[in-house]
């Protein structure tokens, strides 16, 4: 099939489908993880700070390996697809005993299941997003793969959010709990290894390798780190998500506590979630629409703006019977604005990839979107241990009901105020990002003149 051409409904459904069940599995370490842990657990702070940092640090060995090793085999074989296969299996054997520990739970014991999950989620999820660039060379068609994408990605957190809910006849409670938990990993087992199957056999290959320029069957090590390290666009790329994600992890990390812990809503959490996430659902098509219409750095960039203007509401909410209420008009809006991510970034990412081919002479598609994953995954991990190391530092603590006035200006400094300023000096960046769409279709015009010439040979 051309890789200009538009992706059938099914193909697009198919693709998005894992990452309904990635979601769904990544939900409790994204938001509820933490905040289990600690308060079921006994785990402290410092120890799920650490944690989690060091969780980092292996992803910073583990992702280029991963992507690198899948720009090969795709070379050689022309898919992906087995990556996806095999990470999902281990990412469902790991998160089970993260879920579901038994006896003694140690910083150590949580530690080890925790670096099992990274694996598998890697193994999965960077060829399965590398993927995305090979299935379409198109400016605007791209958009529309992650506006798929990324619906996929709001519906498996709304399930996961909406699983308290579903379990009130069997658990007697809305809570998250460890009985939540261990529900959550045995449907992310089914969902996961069901969904990875379905794209294995509907979604094509994407692009041959016999199109991306050569040489990638024989790159070296050497050769994908000189293609990351001298793309000037990826690591402009990476500066601006990398500041922006910092901002969106040291907020992620504290949501628990914030809302548990703070606000008092833990009764409550997950029906605030399931009030907020649908927004998501409803604005991923529509900034999809708006990133093909106006370009996706512009989008991007107004979307960080707006969810760094409303993350500032959380600073001034309390506790009290309307804090339910504000808290889900806040989530609303954030929500709305921060979807433009999901939708934006890998599609600019995927042009960016465009240019290394053109740059480098070859496809190193894995590597970067393996570069893109480590550093959400840094960011998300340095940020969370930062939010809680801030939020620990100052005397919040998790086990009280009533918290210090230090303890509280220390939790919402790293909910609110940290994470609004990282957004929008962010988005000052993106704005300005190289590839726009007039670039985008100069590099795919040298790329298609580069293959030619090369055919007549």
């Amino acid at each position: 099939m051309s890789s200009d051409a538009a992706l059938h409904r099914g193909v697009l459904g198919a693709y998005a489908a894992p990452s309904f069940a990635q979601a769904f599995i990544h939900g409790p370490a994204v938001s509820v993880l933490q905040g289990i842990y600690a308060k079921f657990f006994g785990l402290s702070l410092q120890e799920i700070a650490l944690v989690i940092l060091l969780s980092r640090i292996f992803d910073a060995v583990n992702d280029p390996i991963v992507g690198f090793l899948s720009d090969r085999y795709r070379a050689r074989r022309g898919t992906r697809k087995p990556w996806l296969l095999a990470g999902s299996v281990i990412a469902v054997i790991a998160c089970w005993f993260l879920y579901v520990p038994s006896g003694e739970v140690t910083m150590w014991s949580f530690l080890l299941w925790y670096l099992l999950a990274d694996v598998g989620w890697t193994v999965s999820e960077v060829p399965y997003s590398a993927w995305l660039a090979e299935l379409s060379d198109d400016y605007a068609e791209r958009a529309r793969v992650t506006t798929w994408r990324s619906m996929g990605r709001f519906l498996g957190l709304l399930a996961f959010f909406g699983l308290p809910i579903a379990l009130q006849p069997i658990t007697g409670s809305t809570e998250f709990t460890p009985e939540t938990l261990r529900w959550a990993a045995a449907l992310a087992a089914v969902a996961l290894l069901g969904t990875a199957l379905l794209a294995t056999l509907v979604v094509p290959n994407g692009r041959s390798s016999g199109e991306s320029s050569g040489g990638d069957a024989s790159s070296s090590v050497m050769d994908a780190g000189r293609a990351v390290v001298r793309n000037r666009p990826l690591l402009s790329f990476t500066a601006m998500f990398a500041i922006g994600g910092l901002g969106a992890g040291i907020g992620s990390g504290l949501s628990f506590f914030y809302i548990d812990g703070y606000l008092q809503l833990g009764q409550q959490l997950a029906v605030v979630m399931i009030i907020s996430i649908p927004i998501s659902l409803v604005a991923t098509p529509v900034w999809g629409l708006l990133c093909r219409r106006f370009g996706k750095q512009q989008a991007w960039a107004v979307g960080n703006v707006g969810a760094g203007l409303a993350s500032l509401s959380y600073y001034f909410i309390g506790p009290g019977e309307n804090a339910a209420l504000l808290l889900a008009t806040s989530l609303v809006i954030v929500n709305a604005m921060i979807v433009v991510e999901a939708v934006a970034a890998p599609a600019v990412l995927a042009d960016v990839v465009d240019y290394g081919r053109l740059r480098f002479g070859a496809d190193h598609a894995g590597s970067y979107f393996a570069f893109y994953a480590m550093v959400q995954k840094i960011n998300v991990g340095i940020g969370a241990a930062l939010g809680l190391l801030i939020a620990g530092t100052l005397g919040f603590d998790a086990t009280v009901t009533t918290q210090s006035a230090s303890g509280r200006f220390g939790l919402l400094l790293a909910f609110s105020l940290l994470p609004a300023a990282f957004l929008c000096i962010a988005a000052l960046w993106i704005w300005r990002f190289p590839i726009d769409r007039r670039r985008h279709a100069v590099i795919v015009a040298a790329l298609k003149r580069r293959a030619g010439r090369e055919g007549d040979l």
